[in-house]
């Protein structure tokens, strides 16, 4: 399967063209939001150089938030044109669970999967995950003390991009912190190993519908 994926949802825009888990082409930009500007150029490219034609894909995966409005919204609209166009289906999976996976592949435990990143003011984004990445809830957001009480009841793996923020308040928990790299492990190619792990298990169901997740508004 010929999977097209690509995030503008965190603080990059990353795309990925991979056939049965190997990645033909790859990249990832660092910038605050994503923008059409600079995806449709990018994918252009990387279709060249993956030597596939659009025709091919079977498969777009999208990343649907939380996270930046802009980003998230532009990202949408591009998979969605693109899924219209080529007739072929998309899948959506929330930002925090690309950093769930990452978790999962890097850390060698059984623990359940906490991720929480900034959101405005003081709350959290937060999600909780299986310890082979499966969402347990859909994103929501918490508030600092929510989150403590929660992290205080078991043994988790926490991920996101507000751990060190937490890591002296949680010196006396039972917590592993697993601190993400987008450079090395690229949110889009993340995408398309969960969305070749959805097929593989036939598992693709409503809940990676391609509905934007906007908890600001």
């Amino acid at each position: 399967m010929l999977i097209l994926a690509f995030d503008t949802s965190l603080n990059s825009c990353s795309l990925t063209i991979s056939r049965n888990r190997k990645v033909l082409s790859e990249t990832i930009l660092f910038q605050d939001h994503g923008s059409s500007e600079v995806i449709i150029p990018i994918l252009q490219e990387q279709v060249k150089k993956a030597k596939i034609q659009f025709h091919d894909i079977d498969l777009i995966g999208i990343s649907r938030g939380p996270g930046s409005y802009t980003g998230v919204r532009v990202g949408i609209s591009v998979a969605k044109g693109l899924a219209l166009s080529l007739k072929k289906p998309i899948v959506g999976v929330s930002s925090l669970q690309i950093l769930a996976y990452e978790a999962r592949i890097n850390t060698d435990n059984n623990r359940d999967i906490i991720v929480i990143n900034k959101a405005r003011g003081k709350e959290i984004y937060f999600q909780y995950f299986s310890h082979l990445g499966s969402p347990k809830n859909t994103p929501t957001k918490l508030n600092l003390m929510d989150l403590m009480d929660f992290l205080s009841v078991n043994k988790f793996t926490v991920t996101g991009n507000l751990i060190s923020d937490i890591k002296k308040l949680i010196e006396n928990y039972q917590i592993i912190l697993y601190e993400n790299n987008s450079s090395k492990f690229l949110p889009s190619t993340l995408i398309s190993y969960i969305l070749n792990d959805l097929v593989e298990n036939n598992t693709i169901t409503n809940y990676y519908g391609c509905d934007p997740i906007y908890l600001n508004t």
